[in-house]
């Protein structure tokens, strides 16, 4: 068993090395052009031989793990198979091997096994494991559209993968938002309480003689404080156990929406859509009578407005007229007061006009004699009057030197 494999190994790099020296001969037959446009499609083969293993190995770790035991083995044993055999050739292959990633597949309808670990990949055979010993040349065929199948279930998987991250780091950064929200309204809160205890115990609560704080604005600060956090407590506690009933009611939803999807049929959605419709249509219906609505309510308010306008102008009207009223009952009232001002007048006057009347019926004219005897008696008397004045004043005189005298004289004695 072991004669027969060493002839294959012996076989298989004797093709190879054929295989590399009539690929080098053809490459010297090439020109320059042809060459660049050459390592150009290698590259891009590469490429895509990169992006098919990489597909593959998922597959493979997704559906049966078990199966890439071998692969690293297999890589292992590839790269020292090219080595060996890139040592029987000249320095252009091995520069050749070194940018292209290895010549063999050029000649062998190769796949390309790519490790995640790993940013080099290697070129190898389809290989099948039997025994502890690796066959090249076997191994199943993947044909286009079964490509195409593995390449649109990875890409499934991955967008699913991408939505379960997004809505995940949605949910994160959403409570990191909340979070930060929160410690900012503690923040605030701390400054705030600060400032204010600050200014009404350190500042205002300073006691100027006794140079301290006294122990009752302390107390006092606190049990206000403490007042308004019970009462901050208790609005949050309202908050939170209404959201929380709201988060409850909103879980029941869901729940109940999802089992309604469960059971939902093909039917159901169409009797949904045939009573959407029949409800689309009695909104068009009820939207056509509101807008009748609006225009006859546009067209009452166009009137309610005329007649509110007249009857403004009507009661500005009544205004001016129960103000000039008003003015003519005060014109009134203070003509009154007058007329009965005059009318007293008038009564006195009456009266001082009887009285006149009656004096001067009763006056009888004297006669001029007796006018002038009268006047004379009256001049004489005035004058006798005055004589006794000054003899009164004389007198007076010689009283006061007299008691002069006598209290000169009391003096002495």
């Amino acid at each position: 068993m072991s004669q027969s494999q060493s002839h294959t190994h012996r076989t298989s790099i004797s093709q190879h090395s054929r295989s590399v020296s009539h690929f080098i001969q053809d490459l010297d037959e090439l020109t320059d052009t042809e060459l660049i446009k050459l390592v150009n499609d290698l590259k891009h083969q590469i490429k895509v031989l990169n992006l098919e293993n990489e597909i593959f190995e998922r597959t493979i770790i997704r559906l049966e793990p078990s199966l890439m035991h071998g692969i690293q083995q297999a890589l292992e044993y590839a790269h020292k198979l090219q080595s060996s055999s890139s040592m029987n050739v000249g320095s252009f292959v091995k520069s050749q091997t070194s940018r292209i990633g290895g010549l063999d597949s050029l000649t062998s309808p190769s796949r390309m096994l790519t490790s995640p670990s790993k940013v080099s990949t290697r070129r190898v055979e389809s290989s099948v494991k039997l025994g502890g010993t690796i066959i090249f040349g076997t191994g199943p065929r993947i044909n286009v559209l079964e490509r195409s199948e593995l390449v649109s279930s990875e890409m499934e998987i991955l967008i699913h993968n991408l939505e379960k991250a997004r809505n995940k780091a949605s949910k994160q950064q959403a409570l990191l938002k909340a979070q930060l929200e929160e410690i900012g309204i503690r923040v605030n809160d701390i400054v705030k309480a600060n400032e204010t205890f600050n200014e009404e115990v350190i500042i205002e609560g300073w006691d100027k003689i006794a140079q301290r704080i006294p122990a009752e604005i302390w107390i006092r600060f606190m049990m206000e404080w403490l007042k308004i956090c019970d009462s901050q407590i208790g609005k949050l506690r309202l908050r939170t156990s209404t959201l929380n009933a709201q988060f409850s009611k909103l879980k029941s939803q869901i729940k109940v929406k999802s089992e309604l999807s469960e059971s939902l049929r093909a039917v159901d959605f169409q009797k949904l859509k045939i009573e959407n419709n029949e409800c689309v249509n009695i909104i068009d219906k009820k939207l056509q009578q509101l807008s009748e609505l609006k225009k006859m309510t546009g067209d009452a308010n166009l009137n309610l407005t005329i007649h509110k306008k007249a009857m403004m102008e009507q009661n500005t009207y009544l205004t001016n007229i129960i103000n000039t009223i008003r003015k003519k009952e005060k014109l009134t009232m203070e003509l009154d007061k007058e007329r009965e001002k005059i009318q007293i007048q008038v009564d006195s006057l009456v009266k001082k006009l009887d009285e006149v009347k009656t004096i001067r019926q009763a006056y009888e004219v004297p006669d001029i004699m007796d006018y002038v005897c009268v006047k004379s008696e009256v001049t004489d008397l005035k004058h006798s009057i005055k004589l006794l004045e000054n003899r009164s004043h004389i007198q007076q005189i010689a009283l006061t030197s007299l008691n002069k005298k006598l209290n000169s004289m009391s003096v002495k004695t």
